[in-house]
């Protein structure tokens, strides 16, 4: 078979009391003075300016464990990019063009049964082997800087069962389940043939004007605390072409340090979803701040906004830009512009406690402003998710104790007897909070839930660790099953694996092998939900090998 070639080119006033009073400290940005990153530990972290650091990878988590451990500041951390976490010139270059290699890295991930697909950015990692590869180059002139790092990807895309799509003008790999009121473009496989992408990947060109740094990008982004499941925006789905504005250090108050990022974006639907080449792109518009108070230097607060909107291309979609500052219709609501636009609104923080090699951190998410207090102090789980998590870690001879967990739901209650109204879908736009096919927050998707469990033993050149994991999927459908409401008929994958990684030849190799069993795959119990019935319970096996340039770390205390 031939390889698919695809060239990736009425609110509340409480809630806008708190937007406006974000805006307001944008508008102040002029009057407040930038502040050098927070002073750690002399034996602190090196990151390289040429990693080409893969969000969620190794390098993402060897910073992490720096914070932890008190070698690392941790200013930009709930808003990064791969390019704002590494080590950059901050002054203008006085010497000329300066430019260095970039990676390169490497990303394989194989399935023997089903796709098991969590923060792969670019690459949808389905029923085979999956390669994603990437690397460039990084470019520095006077306040310029610029990073060309395009990416790979191949998926072999082996056969699997799927429920096809049955609606019309959808194609037969599309959701059979979001496609009527509440609408997404979720296909359950990229069509029959192995797909071969090519695009910017982590590419940025940006100027840095001191208190504030314009760009465009395709990079992608990971806001707010989460590990495994980050619900606005996360590595899930690819790089999101988008312009930026943001505070490229902290900038300091008297409360303390405030961190801020404007972004307006063009999302694209994927090559499963219809029919109607006149509906392929979308906007979106996002707002991120996040404060470290001067009281508590540990504690980190923040708060994001995204509003994504129906578009007529990629110049209509950037014209929406200050949507997610001037447009607060309930979700799906279309009556005030015309046009359909959706929202998520997020709350997180995160406390970091390095002398006790601790840290804890929560998010959560709204969909809908609640129309009414009455709404909020009955019914204050509608529209809603959440994520909270903890790290810990112990020093011990030559090397770390570490233990990791997090829980995550997005499942929602039925507001009427068979509705679906699950997170990243809409009715308003039909391809819901997506790009290119995948969520762009949590990799559990639409009415997930997920508990995940991780113990490692780390030095300073080789790991070893044991992981668990549950995920129960898309279980807001469960509802409008014919099946019986009883724990037979829930779609539930259980996880164990193994890692390790090590430090060879000058980079970081990590391992990883899982496996999974996916009960009463697709909600397929042939018993109606009434007994236990395994024919359906689909047992996947996946193998990961992960080679990033080393992070120079120096040996734990």
């Amino acid at each position: 078979m031939n390889s698919h070639i695809v060239f990736v080119t009425h609110p509340t006033r409480a809630c806008a009391t708190v937007v406006l009073g974000l805006t307001a400290v944008v508008a102040g940005v002029a009057t407040l003075e930038a502040q050098p990153r927070t002073q750690v530990s002399d034996a602190a972290v090196m990151r390289p300016a040429d990693s080409p650091t893969i969000l969620g990878g190794i390098a993402d988590d060897q910073w992490r464990l720096a914070q932890l451990m008190g070698r690392a500041d941790a200013s930009g951390w709930m808003m990064r990019t791969p390019s704002t976490v590494v080590a950059s010139p901050r002054r203008p270059s006085a010497t000329g063009l300066r430019w260095s290699p970039i990676g390169p890295a490497l990303d394989v991930a194989w399935n023997s049964a089903l796709p098991f697909s969590i923060n792969d950015g670019s690459l949808w990692a389905g029923r085979g082997t999956n390669v994603l590869v990437t690397g460039g180059v990084g470019a520095q002139l006077w306040r310029v800087r610029a990073r060309f790092v395009p990416e790979l990807t191949h998926a072999q895309n082996r056969g699997f069962f799927i429920e096809p799509s049955l609606t019309e003008g959808r194609k037969s790999f599309a959701s059979p389940w979001h496609s009527g009121e509440w609408s997404a473009d979720l296909p359950l496989r990229l069509g029959n043939e192995p797909v071969t992408t090519v695009g910017l990947g982590q590419s940025v060109v940006a100027l840095d004007l001191d208190r504030v740094e314009i760009g465009a990008s395709n990079e992608g982004q990971w806001w707010g605390p989460a590990i495994r499941n980050g619900i606005v925006l996360s590595n899930n789905a690819g790089g999101i072409p988008h312009l930026f504005l943001r505070t490229p250090r902290p900038l300091g108050t008297t409360l303390g340090d405030v961190e801020l990022r404007w972004i307006a974006g063009v999302l694209t639907e994927s090559i499963q979803f219809d029919d109607d080449p006149t509906n392929d792109q979308r906007a979106l518009s996002g707002f991120v701040a996040t404060m470290r108070p001067a009281a508590a230097r540990d504690l980190t607060l923040g708060i994001a906004r995204v509003v994504f909107a129906e578009s007529d291309g990629s110049g209509d979609a950037l014209a929406h830009g200050a949507d997610v500052f001037t447009r607060w219709t309930r979700l799906g609501d279309s009556t005030a512009s015309g046009d359909g636009a959706d929202q998520m609104l997020s709350l997180f923080g995160r406390w970091v406690l390095p002398a006790s090699g601790a840290e804890f951190y929560g998010e959560w998410v709204r969909l809908e402003p609640p129309s009414s207090l009455r709404e909020l102090i009955v019914a204050p789980q509608r529209s809603q998710g959440w994520t909270a998590g903890l790290q810990w870690a112990r020093s011990l001879r030559a090397g770390l104790f570490r233990v990791q967990a997090e829980a995550t739901t997005l499942e929602q209650t039925p507001s009427a007897p068979g509705a679906i109204r699950s997170f990243y879908t809409s009715n308003a736009v039909r391809q819901g909070y997506t790009q290119r096919g995948q969520p762009l927050g949590a990799a559990i998707g639409p009415g997930g839930s997920s508990q995940w469990l991780a113990v490692d033993r780390l030095a300073s050149r080789w790991s070893v660790g044991l992981q668990l994991g549950r995920i129960r999927w898309e279980n807001d459908v469960y509802y409008t099953q014919p099946t019986g409401v009883a724990y037979f008929s829930h779609d539930v994958s259980t996880l164990v694996g193994v890692r390790g990684g090590a430090t060879v030849f000058g980079y970081d190799l990590l391992l990883e092998a899982t496996r999974g069993l996916r009960r009463n795959y697709l909600f397929q119990n042939i018993r109606g939900g009434f007994g236990a019935d395994p024919t359906f319970d689909v047992p996947n096996t996946t193998v990961r090998v992960r080679l990033e340039p080393r992070t120079r770390i120096l040996p734990f205390r």
